[in-house]
Order: structure tokens, then C-alpha cells, then sequence
């Protein structure tokens, strides 16, 4: 099945990042110098995508301003004569086709809302990736994970995938825990349980909210109902259905996983990033 379309998921405030983020979207946040969701971009583009989908809050602005371009500026460094400098801001305009859908606040609240927000703009015949857009599977060597992800899914004939990483025993409790099955070669999806008690975990497999899907699967997130503890709509509990009925890859990712949600783990991500690059030497730090 082709993939030629990813979701990036940007809606959110970025609260754990404030007081920045009162003034800059969250996935702008540099990871050195390029925003943190330029790298999401880069790992679709990578793997063959042409048409991203930014699903974002209604009347933000920055992705449009730094993916569509900024006409002032790139005339400011033509007359200067700074071509490299011109240069890094069209090859991030023409990387691929930028869209940007409105998540409107009538729609509710939860990881599945945004996804229904974008229902209409999908492809009608193709699987798509679905990614957050603060976080990134980082590989010096610039591989893509997203090419991985979209190889397992293809060879395990799924008709949907998500990415997994493996955690110790005593980290499990704050994250989505996989309970899979192994058929042949590939792993699936039985179930996800949420922040499982101490040595409870079905599993070290947490789910990192990156997923392909198919329009069999939207039509278990567009028919979601409400978690009864919280009231959102979740996008795991639309992916556990789904995998009642069809098989539902787990691809077990690798390369360091970087998070710019807070402040913390965003720092890590920049010294990573320039250890690295042989930018930042001091590796006793990370």
C-alpha cells in the first residue's frame, strides 16, 4: 500500500515548556538550529513522504511562517549576498507539500481528536504516518525510522503499525505498556495498558505515539467513545479495537528517542544531537 502523506500532530500549548512557549510553539524550540519539528519533517521526507499535514490550533501561525517561506527575509539575505543562509531557508520550504488543518475546540479533547480533525484531508486509498511533532528518533548516521516503520508494516502484511521502545522494569509505570503476539516474524498488538502497576507490565514495549494507519483503521477513531475515567478520546483506544479485527504491527524502534515536551529532556536532546555532530564533546553530561 503507498504512503505518501504524514500527519503531524502540533496542536497542543506546550505547557511543560512555558514560559516560553507563551510566545514560541513548542516544536519550534530549536534543536540547535533548526526547530525540533524540522527533524520530524526530515525523517517523513526521508522515507518517501511528499504531502505533510499539520494539524494545529486554531490562529497559530509559526509553522506557516517557517514552511511557507518569509518573503522580507529571504529579499534581506538575497541583497546581502548570504546564499548558504538563503539557501537553508528554501530547502526547508520545498522539502515537501505543507498543509495546515485547524483543530477546532468544539471537537473535544484527547490524542484522537486532532486525527478527526484531519478525517476530511486524508487519503482515501493509502496508509498514512501519524507522528508528534516534539519528538524524534535520532540516529547519528541519519537514518530514517520512519523507512523502518514503514518496512515492518509492509513485510508483517498489517494493516496498521506503531513504534515501540524498549524500557527497564522500573520505568514502565508512566507509559502505555504493549501486550503483543508473535506470529512468524513480526509482532502485533493484542493490547496497551496505561501506566501499569509495579512488575504488571505485559511487557517492556511502550508505545511513543507513532503510528501508520489506513482508512480501516480511521474508521475506529472517527467512531471512538469517551475514556470513562477521563473523558477524551484517545487514539489507543481506536487503535485496540482495530486490532481486535485486523492486524496491527509493532516495530521496535531504535536510535536515541528525543523529546523536546519538557525542559529537561529538551536540553538532552540538543547535547545529544551536537555530541553527535562533533559540535559538543562533552558526553559525561548526557
Amino acid at each position: 500500500m503507498n504512503i505518501t502523506a504524514a500527519v503531524i500532530l502540533t496542536a497542543g500549548f506546550g505547557s511543560r515548556m512555558l514560559p516560553v512557549t507563551a510566545a514560541v510553539q513548542k516544536e519550534l524550540l530549536p534543536i540547535l538550529n533548526r526547530p525540533v519539528i524540522d527533524y520530524v519533517v526530515a525523517d517523513c521526507v526521508a522515507a518517501g513522504i511528499t504531502r505533510i499535514i499539520f494539524v494545529i490550533r486554531p490562529g497559530s501561525h509559526g509553522l506557516q511562517d517557517y514552511y511557507n517561506g518569509n518573503v522580507d527575509l529571504e529579499s534581506h539575505l538575497d541583497r546581502h549576498h548570504k546564499p548558504a543562509e538563503l539557501e537553508l531557508l528554501t530547502k526547508a520550504h520545498h522539502q515537501a507539500t505543507f498543509e495546515f488543518v485547524e483543530q477546532p475546540a468544539s471537537l473535544g479533547y484527547g490524542t484522537a481528536v486532532p486525527m478527526i480533525a484531519v478525517a476530511p484531508h486524508l487519503p482515501h486509498d493509502e496508509a498514512f504516518v501519524v507522528c508528534g511533532g516534539d519528538d524524534f528518533l535520532w540516529h547519528g548516521d541519519g537514518t530514517s525510522e520512519i523507512v523502518a516503520l514503514m518496512q515492518t508494516f509492509r513485510a508483517a502484511k498489517a494493516e496498521g503499525a506503531l513504534m515501540a521502545l524498549e524500557r527497564p522494569t522500573d520505568e514502565l509505570h508512566r507509559y502505555g505498556v504493549l501486550s503483543v503476539q508473535r506470529r512468524g516474524r513480526h509482532e502485533y498488538l493484542r493490547t496497551i495498558v496505561e501506566k501499569p502497576a509495579p512488575h504488571q507490565a505485559p511487557s517492556n514495549l511502550i508505545n511513543i505515539s507513532k503510528y501508520i494507519l489506513t482508512p480501516k483503521i480511521m474508521e475506529y477513531v472517527m467512531k471512538v467513545k469517551p475514556d470513562p475515567k477521563s473523558g477524551e478520546l484517545l487514539i489507543v483506544d481506536a487503535i485496540q479495537s482495530a486490532a481486535v479485527d485486523y492486524p496491527v504491527a509493532v516495530h521496535h524502534a531504535a536510535g536515541a528517542f528525543l523529546d523536546a515536551g519538557n525542559v529537561t529532556s529538551w536540553l538532552k536532546a540538543n547535547l545529544t544531537v551536537a555530541t553527535d555532530l562533533g559540535i559538543y564533546k562533552n558526553e559525561s553530561l548526557l
